[in-house]
């Protein structure tokens, strides 16, 4: 005996071995839902479980793009009153996951405050010098070999009347200005001292300084800050 999609529902129909007629089990109707739990987990788990496609995370963490997820809501909208077994099953694992996903996430936080707080610092020195032929722009690239938290920067070294027009930590501009800016004003009885404090760039990353020269001449820039020297 099976169940049957009628135009009264879903009900039981079968065949009348005395005379061969097919009967319709009228007291088993149950109505169609648009839920579709309505008709039974047993008679749809033989398509298996949505999740047999994978977990989401198998697309690495998607922590870098935040809770996204949360964003939208549950899908069960109509409230677990109305949601068959299954969907509950699905609503629970993608809390469970939702869950590991954060904790995963605060513990990497959690580790990476403590090696930072634990990290020594000590002062160090790093610059460039770019010499052009003729007047115009110039540029200064520092590939840094540690990490690098910046105080102070000078130019010491470039030709008269060289002008700083602009610094940039990686792709982060952190001062500029179009005119340029004399790189006398930072000498070390400059009142700009200290304008990079604060200022910071991973290992592997560069400090571009870009300027203008008069004429023919060298543009150098040092900068003065502090690198990991252990724990």
């Amino acid at each position: 005996m099976n169940r049957n999609l009628t135009p009264l529902g879903l009900t039981r129909v079968f065949r009348d071995k005395r005379n061969g007629k097919v009967v319709v089990d009228t007291d088993s109707i149950r109505r169609q839902s648009f839920s579709g739990d309505d008709f039974g987990d047993d008679d749809w788990d033989d398509f298996g479980d949505e999740d047999d496609f994978g977990d989401e995370d198998d697309f690495g963490d998607d922590d870098d793009f935040g809770d996204d997820d949360d964003d939208f809501g549950d899908e069960d909208e109509l409230g677990d009153d109305f949601a068959g077994p299954r969907r509950r099953r699905r609503k629970a694992r993608r809390q469970a996951r939702r869950k590991g996903r954060k904790t995963r996430r605060k513990a990497r936080r959690s580790s990476r405050r403590g090696g930072e707080k634990d990290m020594k610092w000590g002062m160090t020195a790093v610059g460039g010098t770019d010499t052009v032929s003729e007047s115009g722009s110039t540029s200064v690239k520092i590939r840094l070999q540690h990490d690098f938290k910046a105080q102070d920067i000078t130019f010491t070294g470039s030709a008269d009347g060289a002008k700083v027009t602009s610094i940039f930590f990686g792709d982060r501009v952190v001062w500029s200005t179009s005119d340029g800016i004399d790189v006398g004003v930072f000498a070390s009885n400059s009142f700009l001292r200290g304008l990079l404090k604060g200022q910071s760039l991973r290992a592997g990353l560069d400090i571009t300084v870009n300027g203008n020269l008069g004429g023919a001449g060298s543009f150098s820039a040092t900068l003065i800050g502090q690198k990991p020297v252990g724990r």
